[in-house]
């Protein structure tokens, strides 16, 4: 059955923290599930729809739009239909698909691809004996990974250190992968929850607001999952924005723009003046490292130095953070409309070689990633997702249904298992091929 064979997926190594209970995202077969709720509490919600019940819209529809932003960013951004093209080499190279000998390692490469989305623990530190009391402090630092030989690579790799109002180091994360991607769906899902919060009258939005606003800075200041934090801690700390919620913004803004950051303007990056944006003498180690995980896409370094650009200015109204962000990459030698323009060149290029795909999901997939993106604004704070194409997904007691309803998509009369069980059988190609290989 697809959702146990999903579930399983889920508590292996594809999961992205343990603490990841109430809903899932697989990056092997792109399909969501949402683990906490059952039939019994969806029947619920699509009552409270029409009587705007918020005690359990708020339930559904903030972790649905949290799992779906994993969903637009894996297919409709161009990291995300990097990581599809990756996917379809990968499954296709299966001598069952007439893939050759010669392509296999393509397997290997997807799965170590999938693996390094979050880092091995040991790149981060926890200190329990250390209290996390606030108000926090934080610093950038740069260190390098270790290759799979065991030796030291040349990648490098940003941190952030945590230390407690008592200066006590209490956590050190890397900014990875993972948490661009984490920051991105949480951004989504404050956003949402804020606008549900708003359609309550004025005394229960007085509550509701108190309420939601602990519970996010306990998030933020929970130092055992300071690796899907990171990225509002390095916004907040350099815009000195004590506003979660904005610098929730900023975030949302500044992840979509490195998701869809463009391979073909690497060197315009590495052109401008990336030692005075980190404010560091030139040619500085950590200058270099920089310039290092820029020319690897590194998307957590790519998103600090966007971070680092800018203005000071940027968290105090709207416009200026829409204008803050422009000014940020006229430093890099970039602009939005640039950005967009060769973003678009890439993941039209990357979806007209996907649509010649061998495996139907993909064909669709990248279909979808492409309608997808060109709905959503460069700078979209938050998603329209009735507006999107977005998959059916699994409830947590196996049900599959529809969360929003849009009867223009792309996917309205797709069901699961017709992407989920061809995905899953290049999967298991994966994993059988790579542990063949040894030293």
């Amino acid at each position: 059955m697809s959702f146990e064979r999903l579930r399983s997926n889920f508590r292996s190594y594809k999961r992205l923290l343990e603490s990841d209970t109430l809903g899932s995202f697989d990056f092997f077969t792109c399909m969501v599930c949402l683990d906490s709720i059952d039939s019994s509490r969806f029947d619920q919600f699509l009552g409270a729809i029409e009587a705007k019940d918020y005690a359990v819209l708020c339930k559904v529809i903030p972790l649905a739009v949290h799992e779906f932003t994993h969903f637009i960013d894996s297919t409709s951004t161009v990291w995300g239909m990097n990581h599809l093209n990756k996917m379809n080499e990968a499954y296709c190279s299966n001598n069952r698909m007439g893939g050759k000998e010669e392509e296999f390692y393509k397997a290997k490469s997807f799965l170590e691809h999938a693996r390094s989305l979050r880092l091995p623990d040991y790149y981060t530190v926890i200190d329990r004996a250390k209290g996390p009391d606030r108000p926090w402090q934080s610093r950038i630092t740069m260190g390098k990974k270790f290759g799979l030989d065991g030796k030291l690579s040349k990648d490098p790799i940003l941190f952030s250190q945590f230390l407690n109002a008592h200066g006590d180091l209490i956590a050190r994360s890397p900014v990875s992968t993972v948490s661009i991607l984490e920051a991105s769906a949480m951004s989504n899902e404050m956003l949402i929850i804020t606008s549900l919060i708003n359609g309550l009258s004025e005394e229960e939005k007085l509550v509701e607001s108190g309420i939601y606003q602990r519970e996010s800075l306990d998030f933020i200041y929970n130092q055992n999952i300071t690796e899907y934090s990171v990225c509002v801690h390095v916004v907040a700390n350099h815009l000195q924005c004590k506003d979660v919620f904005v610098a929730s913004q900023i975030c949302s803004i500044i992840t979509r723009l490195v998701l869809n950051f463009p391979e073909s303007l690497v060197e315009k990056v590495l052109s401008s003046d990336i030692h005075q944006v980190v404010d560091l003498p030139k040619g500085s180690e950590f200058e270099s490292r920089v310039r290092t995980g820029i020319q690897n896409l590194n998307l957590g370094i790519l998103y600090f130095l966007m971070c680092s650009a800018l203005p000071s200015n940027t968290a105090e109204s709207p416009g200026k953070m829409i204008a803050g962000v422009g000014e940020a990459l006229e430093k890099l030698n970039l602009s939005l409309d640039l950005l967009s323009e060769e973003a678009s060149k890439e993941i039209e290029g990357i979806a007209n070689n996907l649509k010649d795909s061998r495996l139907n999901a993909i064909r669709l997939l990248s279909r979808v990633g492409l309608d997808n993106f060109f709905k959503i604004p460069m700078t979209a704070r938050g998603l329209k997702v009735e507006e999107l194409s977005l998959p059916r997904v699994y409830l947590g007691d196996g049900t599959e249904v529809s969360i929003f309803q849009n009867d223009k998509s792309l996917l309205k009369d797709v069901g699961i298992e017709e992407i989920f069980e061809e995905l899953y059988e290049g999967q298991e190609w994966v994993e059988r091929f790579s542990e063949g290989c040894t030293a």
